[in-house]
């Protein structure tokens, strides 16, 4: 199937192409790869490529995705870029966007994983959430195969298969296309698109593809790039953040096609008509930032604005004490002696001040009560956004600063919450013996999703109160309730029978409240895993909440500990040749259990 939808894709672009170059141009399929010939050419079209015949360079192929496209080209520049060494580059992010409508859109990423392996790998494991339809392709535009393992409704394990091995210590370089929700937001007759990637001393680029008919009105940083992508227009802005990691980027624009505005409808303050009390304030604002720029003491506490100028200058003047005498609250304090060394070095908190203006401050009440709390809203030079908030709190006759919030907040999320299916977790019906849990061998990184599962086994308690306690639980827990280095189809636990079933799971961290809502209860899990040679490795074993793990029989691992399932112990195992018995026990005091188990990739 792949391989006729690549070679409809190159039967598609050359088409017209032949008609006008009056070449013969033929698609074969050679040993399962397609190639595009014409008289005197031919070329190799690869997944993820098509194949172009144009006057100039005649036949060649290119990658399928103009935004894959684009990020190759930025992805020269980052390194042109690093090459010069103007700017302390340590890690890069090249983003595109593109909004598709008011509700989705679809995301090109250039990302980096070092390899950490003792040896040169092909295959590279990275975790992702909230993607949909995803694509990788390595920086030559060839698509990457991968196999997904889902961890929870909502993470998913990508292992990218590359073309060639990356060696210990090098990078693993992709690109990744998938879609998703929300990220657009209107505010009046403005549409906003809002991204960001803060990370300190990194070079950002960000390229945000607009919807058909969008008007292009602001941006909180200078765009470096105004163009087209198949007709939508294309804004590309360039960012180093610094020490301070400051990636916040943001865009305004109207949708004629959306909601029929037109220039008409431009917000009055993008025609020269801003509120006249707001333009005094910002012109106050302005001189006096100017003042403070220049080294000159300012230090007044008597309304919001005065505050924040205060900060400003006592940052400029590197006046360390000054800046902790104006915060709110302790936890603040504490946190700006933690942060202060760090971010205000040299001339870094000069240049994060001078790259603001004011943009608006709301009317303060001139007799508020003690810890009234009041937003004072900054922009970016050059522009009309607003992209940061401070807030300030009254205390006693004076303000303090309240902390800071980078960009605007936008829109509250209305987006549906992942729900996990309800056969997430299933079990059969009918008893089940080795044979139905049975692995040939285990792949490093890939969770345990089958299991031979006994239980639930609820803790006995015949003392005060509805559950047991906890030293009830752990005493019955550390009792080894049958052989774990020999199966039973049937086993007699407190004068019960219980029989295994078949535990399927959709997902990695298997969560057993789905079928068992039990607390302080046990359950069994069996495998058995079959190896061709003997296999040293590490098992990743995760629990809510205390586990027992046993392989040939021989108890390896025990934590009785109370916990969440994220939460992973690491224990080294040594498989035999042939069958092994994998078993572990769980304990749940309460609320939610479950488990989770892989040979580590190491």
């Amino acid at each position: 199937m792949k391989i006729k939808a690549i070679q409809f894709c190159a039967i598609t672009v050359l088409a017209w192409q032949v008609v006008t170059l009056g070449q013969k141009t033929e698609v074969r399929v050679r040993r399962g790869e397609v190639v595009a010939e014409t008289a005197s050419q031919s070329v190799a079209v690869g997944a993820g490529r098509k194949a172009i015949l144009s006057p100039d360079e005649g036949l060649s192929t290119t990658v399928d995705d103009p935004m894959v496209d684009d990020l190759m080209k930025i992805h020269q520049w980052v390194e042109e870029e690093k090459q010069a060494q103007r700017e302390k580059i340590e890690t890069t992010n090249i983003m595109a966007i593109r909004v598709d409508s008011e509700t989705r859109f679809t995301l090109a990423q250039f990302l980096e994983k070092p390899n950490t392996k003792a040896g040169p790998r092909k295959v590279c494991w990275v975790g992702l959430s909230g993607v949909q339809e995803r694509k990788f392709y390595d920086l030559q535009g060839r698509l990457l195969p991968f196999d997904m393992d889902k961890i929870g409704p909502g993470y998913t394990n990508y292992a990218i298969r590359f073309h060639e091995p990356v060696a210990p210590g090098e990078k693993f370089r992709y690109l990744r296309v998938s879609q998703g929700k929300g990220l657009v937001w209107k505010d009046g007759p403005l549409w906003h698109l809002q991204v960001g990637w803060s990370v300190p001393n990194c070079l950002n680029y960000f390229r945000l593809i607009l919807p058909k008919s969008a008007v292009f009105v602001d941006s909180n940083r200078q765009v470096t790039v105004l163009d087209t992508v198949e007709g939508n227009i294309a804004v590309t802005i360039r960012n180093y953040t610094g020490l301070v990691g400051d990636g916040a980027c943001h865009v305004a624009f109207l949708w004629p096609d959306k909601d029929g505005t037109t220039l008409a409808d431009l917000p009055p303050q993008y025609r020269g008509l801003r509120d006249p009390e707001q333009v005094d304030i910002v012109r106050t604002g302005q001189l006096n930032m100017t003042r403070i720029l220049a080294g000159e003491v300012y230090d007044d506490q008597s309304t919001p604005l005065k505050t924040v100028g205060t900060l400003c200058s006592a940052v400029v003047r590197q006046d360390k004490q000054r800046v902790l005498d104006l915060m709110a609250n302790p936890f603040l304090k504490g946190l700006a002696a933690l942060q202060y060394d760090q971010y205000n070095v040299g001339d870094q908190g000069s240049n994060l001040i001078e790259g603001f203006d004011l943009l608006r401050a709301p009317t303060w009440p001139e007799a508020p009560v003690n810890g009234y709390e009041h937003t004072v809203y900054l922009t970016r030079k050059g522009s009309l956004l607003h992209d940061a908030t401070i807030t300030t709190v009254y205390r006693d006759g004076k303000w303090y600063f309240g902390g800071m919030h980078w960009g605007h907040p936008g829109p509250e999320s209305t987006d549906d919450q992942n729900e996990t299916p309800i056969d997430s977790v299933t079990f059969s019906k009918d008893e089940a013996g080795l044979d139905a849990a049975t692995y040939d061998g285990l792949e490093p990184g890939w969770f345990m999703r089958k299991w031979l599962f006994l239980g639930p086994i609820d803790v006995p308690w015949e003392g005060q109160g509805y559950f047991p306690d906890e030293k009830t639980a752990n005493e019955f827990f550390d009792v080894k309730s049958l052989d774990p280095g020999r199966f039973e189809p049937e086993v007699t636990i407190e004068g019960q029978d219980y029989q295994w079933h078949v535990l399927t799971s959709e997902y990695a961290a298997i969560d057993l409240t789905k079928a068992f809502d039990k607390w302080y209860s046990v359950a069994y899990l069996w495998a058995q895993v079959e190896m061709e040679e003997e296999t040293t490795g590490v098992l990743g074993i995760g629990a809510d909440d205390a586990v027992q793990v046993w392989l040939n029989g021989e108890l390896i691992h025990q934590n009785v500990i109370g916990r969440v399932l994220a939460y992973h112990d690491t224990v080294g195992v040594t498989f035999k040749k042939g069958k092994n018995q994998l078993v572990l026990k769980i304990l749940n005091y309460g609320g939610p259990w479950g488990f989770s188990c892989r040979l580590l990739d190491q």
